[in-house]
């Protein structure tokens, strides 16, 4: 849901394990860590993380490093049913629950073996960049995809794919790139030889989930899913029987010049999505339920603030605040200095999706281009402080995507369900492209200039 001006920061952990009740853990786990940007509408990051645990009590989460077997990351603890992971810079806990997962604040592991690969298609889908920049081609973001099939009889075959996209059911434009290869290969505990017909040889790690459900594989720290339908066996056939084959597609997408035109549409959008009404927003407060997780968030424009709560079973979780280029993270009873990343994040909040159409947000842009996509849609990039911007505007003036990249992090949103909110027509429906999937919100509740006190930007009791 674009409101670029509500920051939602959902941090969820999605880890796989099977952790046994020693005193130890013995073993490689990994998922996902995937977190919906600050902004409402500000789109989904990705993070991959991967474990190899040690009886020794060290443990490696740089799963893509040639010394992965021996390289040490930190040490962690096992204390009765709780476990600790201790980095280098902070640590995370989590208690093991009767199933022998591990459990914490939205966080979930399972155990991967090393000795075996169920046979079929492993994919992963990521948004990498924001397609196009440089290139005169305007696009709202970018995903790449790659893909390894096992027929479970010693050969494979590989496909790797990236695409420039813009989101939404209507709109597109872009191009896309294939190249695929095959050969044999081998597993011999965790170490997976692949070696191509052509004689080119490669070494990774690769660890699987097993069992009844659709495994999940982790290669060189990196998180592959196995696809649910017949695209592997499909994907099987073209891939080996065309090893090295690289093509290229390109969708139409018409530039149009000048940035007067640009600037133009951006105000149309700005009248049908309130006008001096979303022009006069100074303070906002949404909430939302992502995945069982309650969002609440807080934003204050003049005083340039955003608060960010999660709520798990009635009670805060974690916590995230920004005010004036400084900002800080609570987590479990514990306060921490927030990433220079995080804030640059969270700060491009005033500027994205619905809040990058309000005047005052259009003329502080640079309004750089627009470019006619299908469907009587246009994209406009703007700037501002080295960040991207982009809004997909349909041929009702209504927005209906937008991405923004800041601090080489992009986030991509297509938004729908329009209701009017004390005079703004607010997108109340988002789906946020991760790369793996999509994941789709629907948001409660919208408040335009509530008032705050101090209360509101306090640092939850605990240990501060």
């Amino acid at each position: 849901m674009k409101k670029a001006a509500w920051l939602l920061s959902l941090s969820l952990l999605i880890i796989y394990n099977l952790a046994a009740q020693t005193h130890t853990l013995n073993g490689v786990y990994g998922g996902i860590q995937f977190s919906v940007s600050p902004l409402v509408g500000g789109g989904m990051t990705r993070n991959d993380i991967v474990i190899l645990f040690r009886p020794d009590g060290t443990f490696n989460s740089e799963m893509d490093k040639p010394d992965w077997k021996t390289r040490v990351s930190g040490r962690y603890q096992v204390s009765g049913s709780k476990v600790t992971v201790n980095y280098t810079r902070g640590h995370d806990q989590f208690s093991i629950e009767k199933n022998g997962n591990l459990k914490g604040s939205g966080y979930i592991l399972f155990k991967l073996s090393g000795l075996t690969i169920s046979p079929g298609y492993y994919e992963m889908k990521r948004a990498t960049s924001f397609g196009g920049m440089g290139t005169g081609m305007v696009a709202v973001g970018s995903t790449s995809n790659s893909g390894l099939i096992f027929d479970g009889k010693g050969h494979f075959s590989n496909s790797r794919s990236a695409a420039t996209i813009v989101s939404g059911d209507n709109v597109g434009g872009g191009s896309t790139k294939n190249s695929s290869g095959s050969g044999d290969y081998k597993l011999d505990h965790g170490t997976l030889t692949l070696t191509y017909n052509d004689g080119k040889t490669e070494v990774h790690n690769f660890f699987c989930e097993t069992g009844d459900k659709k495994p999940m594989a982790a290669i060189d720290g990196g998180i592959y899913f196995m696809k649910n339908d017949n695209a592997g066996a499909a994907k099987t056939t073209n891939t080996m029987s065309q090893p090295g084959k690289t093509s290229t597609t390109t969708t139409a997408a018409t530039d149009v010049t000048g940035n007067t035109d640009a600037k133009s549409l951006l105000l149309k959008a700005n009248s049908i999505h309130g006008g001096s009404e979303l022009d006069m927003i100074k303070t906002l407060q949404y909430s939302a339920i992502i995945m069982g997780i309650k969002a609440v968030s807080y934003l204050d424009i003049p005083n340039n603030k955003i608060r960010i709560e999660l709520w798990e079973n009635g009670k805060m979780v974690s916590v995230e605040q920004e005010e004036n280029g400084d900002g800080w993270q609570w987590l479990n009873g514990r306060k921490a200095t927030m990433p220079a990343a995080r804030i640059a994040e969270m700060r491009s909040t005033f500027y994205s999706g619905l809040l990058g159409l309000r005047k005052p947000a259009i003329n502080q842009m640079q309004v750089l281009n627009m470019q006619k996509l299908k469907n009587n849609t246009y994209s406009v990039l703007c700037k501002l402080d080295g960040n991207d911007y982009i809004f997909a505007i349909n041929d009702q003036n209504q927005l209906v995507a937008e991405a923004n990249k800041t601090f080489g992090r992009t986030s991509v949103s297509a938004l729908s369900d329009l209701r009017q909110v004390q005079g703004i027509m607010i997108p109340f429906h988002e789906v946020v492209t991760s790369g793996i999937k999509k994941l789709v919100i629907q948001y409660d509740s919208f408040e335009i200039n509530p008032v705050f006190n101090a209360d509101t930007w306090g640092v939850p009791a605990g240990d501060r």
